[in-house]
């Protein structure tokens, strides 16, 4: 698979990642009740293992998200998909974590969860190599105008003395961005399956090592933000907005357009994945 192409538009450069890092939230950390947030990272080269997982457990990516899961199968039949899918990717060794909590906290406190639960899925693994984006659901100014609350926490907690050690992380964003790359749609139905645990009057933290209660010391009050970059947007026409969206995802790119034009280029696209699995899934089912 494709690295992804970011582009910092305050210097107009363009760089690539080889890791995604999708966030995601059940529950509203910044509103009242229950919440959970949740960071999934995968290495662009394992991209395509992270969606089989989805698919394999019944959490189809780039069509459903953790709430449509909930209005269409029974509690015990999403609770069976997620652990399914939290055991595989525990077995393949890719990363994730989650910070849970009770009480509203400021949209700061929240980006500094995202930076902290970011950075742990970097460093408590052996053999991270290479940059990675920083990818949340939602629009480019679900944490201030350019991620600005965002990025402020990151020069800190993943600013440039983590990126010396590590390799860079770069903030960006975009709507949708759960039904494009599979990082932020397995962060969205973990998120969700966290939450309907605390719900039910379970404890995550107990049982997962990757679960912690949110921390409002996480957060630093003194940093200049880092820059934004925005993904590369996709050209060409690829059928409906869901081919588009993994055509997106499949190249390293974004895609905010509602609507496009049926042309060959789907099934190129879906071609150059390695998986025969996920070309049979894509092609057979999802045709223009």
């Amino acid at each position: 698979m494709r690295s992804v192409q970011v582009i910092d538009e305050s210097a107009e450069t363009t760089t690539r990642a080889e890791h995604v890092i999708g966030v995601d939230e059940s529950g509203n950390v910044t509103g009242p009740g229950l919440y959970a947030l949740a960071a999934v990272r995968c290495p662009r080269d394992d991209g395509e293992r992270l969606a089989e997982l989805l698919v394999q457990n019944g959490l189809s990516p780039w069509q459903a998200k953790s709430q449509t899961l909930t209005e269409n199968i029974t509690p015990e039949q999403r609770t069976q998909r997620v652990e399914g899918l939290l055991d595989d990717l525990d077995a393949a060794s890719i990363p994730w974590r989650v910070a849970v909590g009770y009480d509203q906290e400021s949209i700061h406190h929240k980006a500094a969860a995202v930076c902290i639960l970011a950075k742990k899925t970097i460093t408590d693994t052996e053999s991270y190599q290479g940059d990675a984006v920083l990818l949340p659901d939602g629009a480019a100014s679900m944490y201030g105008r350019a991620q600005e609350h965002l990025r402020t926490q990151a020069a800190q907690i993943i600013g440039p003395s983590f990126q010396s050690a590590f390799g860079s992380v770069y903030v960006t964003g975009f709507p949708s961005a759960d039904l494009t790359y599979p990082e932020v749609a397995a962060a969205d139905y973990i998120a969700g399956h966290i939450r309907s645990q605390m719900d039910a009057g379970e404890h995550p933290t107990e049982r997962y090592d990757s679960v912690v209660w949110f921390n409002r010391d996480w957060r630093d009050a003194t940093s200049s933000p880092l820059p934004f970059y925005q993904i590369k947007g996709l050209t060409g026409s690829y059928g409906g907005i869901e081919q588009t969206r993994v055509a997106a995802w499949i190249k390293g790119r974004y895609t905010s357009e509602e609507s496009h034009d049926v042309s060959s280029q789907w099934e190129n696209t879906v071609r150059m994945l390695e998986s025969r699995a996920l070309q049979e899934y894509l092609l057979e089912g999802w045709g223009p």
